[in-house]
């Protein structure tokens, strides 16, 4: 069973996701909830949960407010994971997504709902929260800025990278390969759709289907063969057609 706390200011909203927790999720149980930061901290010192659903906003204080305040994990109570609930606030989520923790937007959708908490299930064996958690706050304390660095889920683990080290991402099915500098190859378990939205705004451009391009690490735009670009670390990157125009654009730009 997954020992889950629920902390929303909204009483109707906490109602609301207890439901749906019943109807479709069984195998959560809600140990307890809170309205605010001091009851939710109240709580943390009778249960310790698995998991923890946060709403961002709780008055006048938020989540992130929370996250900072809880006790330091140990080797038999590790730091519950995190599924955030929000109905809007751009920087927070790419802060969240970039840690690899989940969020819900209100409405919560039921379909969305369980696939939060299967992702839960399934990294709930691997011993990443930690890290996650760290990587979170990371982000949160420069939340009007870019985060730097991303974790990578693959094989049992994540992994964490500086953004910046990143030369390319290339599309195999389901995977995404990840080309790091200084000839790191990994491969992770997302699509390359998931990733370019999420490094579209630090110079990656999704230059052909199966290719998301660090621009960075360009070199050389050679047209011969269809098109294609040269990398620092000696790749060539074949160029759609449709892209080749913007591509021009964004070099011309810089």
């Amino acid at each position: 069973m997954i020992q889950a706390i629920l902390i929303d200011d909204e009483k109707n909203a906490r109602e609301s996701l207890n439901k749906k927790l019943e109807l479709f999720c069984p195998e959560v149980s809600i140990i307890g909830e809170a309205e605010s930061i001091d009851t939710a901290l109240a709580l943390f010192e009778e249960a310790w949960p698995h998991l923890i659903f946060l709403d961002i906003h709780l008055g006048n204080s938020s989540g992130f407010d929370l996250l900072e305040q809880l006790p330091t994990q140990s080797k038999d109570r590790p730091l519950p994971e995190v599924i955030f609930i929000t109905a809007h606030d751009e920087y927070a989520i790419r802060a969240i997504k970039f840690s690899a923790l989940d969020y819900l937007l209100k409405p919560i959708d039921t379909e969305e709902l369980v696939k939060a908490i299967r992702k839960f299930q399934d990294k709930h064996e691997v011993d990443s929260r930690g890290k996650s958690y760290d990587l979170l706050l990371e982000n949160l304390q420069n939340i009007n800025k870019q985060p730097k660095r991303i974790m990578i889920p693959a094989g049992d683990g994540m992994q964490i990278f500086k953004i910046s080290d990143i030369i390319r991402c290339e599309s195999s099915s389901n995977y995404t390969y990840f080309h790091i500098k200084g000839g790191t190859r990994l491969m992770a378990s997302k699509t390359l759709k998931e990733f370019d939205n999420m490094l579209s705004p630090y110079s990656f451009e999704r230059v052909h289907k199966s290719h998301l391009v660090n621009l960075e690490y360009a070199v050389r735009y050679l047209p011969s063969d269809g098109g294609y670009l040269v990398l620092e670390d000696g790749s060539s990157i074949p160029v759609a057609n449709r892209k080749k125009e913007r591509l021009m654009r964004l070099f011309r730009g810089k």
